[in-house]
């Protein structure tokens, strides 16, 4: 066991997967960081579209209906139409988990329709802890910069206006993704990247493995020539054919061994001068 882990082979793939690991394990988490920012600014963007379509789908009726609507008529028929059709806007997303109408007065906020059947916010509750984005879709859609947390959960929410005949934003129509949603997109890509590192090391340890087998296969062969020539015997081949130093290195092992063929030859020579 202790040749196995003292032998070059064994030595060189080893610091060559310990530095792939290390290089790809860098890569992967700058990548995997980078890539889950990217998928949380794409989904902000989809958001972002999603509510401006929603807010489109609102008529002038449908605004007005929902300007007079007071704390107390959960049950009226007014109201149940309106829920109604939010419940069918969110069906068209799979993102969305929920779709609410808003009053904003100053900086209170306060629920008008909530479509979500569990719990649901009733008219005029007071929303107590909103985003800051939130108030930015006076003007125009927005979406949430990150994920929040309120008394509901924790989301990632777009938000638009809905103007009044004159233009004058009069609600606010919201959206929530759930956070599981897009923490689960991007454990997704955590995951494939994840897959295709290891995949890499793999395939990389194989090849480094593969090629350190013909370099050792060749020490192995200068070796046993230098053992065989230490016997004094000079009767071998240098069977040994690269391109690279250890090429250069049988190179020189063949040199070697002509000269000590020639020098021997010589030696042998000299007694029979003298007589």
């Amino acid at each position: 066991m202790l040749k196995i882990f003292n032998s070059l082979q064994t030595k060189l793939v080893l610091s060559f997967v310990l530095l792939i690991v290390v290089i790809a394990g860098g890569t992967f988490r700058f990548t995997l960081g980078q890539t889950q920012k990217a998928l949380l600014d794409s989904t902000r963007d989809d958001m972002q579209q999603i509510i401006g379509i929603i807010s489109n789908q609102f008529t002038q009726s449908d605004i007005a209906a929902l300007s007079q609507l007071e704390p107390g008529q959960e049950s009226q028929p007014e109201y149940m139409a309106l829920k109604d059709k939010m419940v069918h806007l969110r069906s068209l997303s799979t993102m969305v988990s929920n779709i609410y109408v808003m009053r904003l007065e100053g900086n209170k906020v306060t629920f008008v329709v909530d479509d979500t059947s569990d719990n649901p916010a009733a008219i005029g509750q007071v929303y107590t802890d909103p985003e800051a984005r939130l108030f930015d879709a006076v003007k125009s859609p927005v979406a949430s910069d990150d994920l929040y947390t309120d008394e509901w959960g924790t989301f990632l929410s777009g938000y638009a206006p809905l103007k009044d005949g004159s233009g004058k934003t009069v609600l606010l129509v919201g959206a929530d993704i759930k956070a599981t949603q897009v923490i689960e997109r991007q454990n997704f890509i955590g995951r494939t990247i994840y897959l295709i590192m290891a995949m890499a090391i793999l395939i990389a340890a194989f090849l480094i493995e593969s090629f350190s087998v013909t370099i050792i296969r060749d020490i192995k062969k200068l070796n046993k020539t230098a053992n065989e020539i230490s016997k004094g015997n000079t009767n071998v081949f240098v069977d040994v054919v690269r391109k690279d130093e250890i090429g250069e290195l049988a190179d020189s092992f063949g040199r070697m061994v002509t000269s000590l063929k020639i020098m021997m030859a010589e030696d042998e020579q000299r007694p029979d001068d003298k007589k």
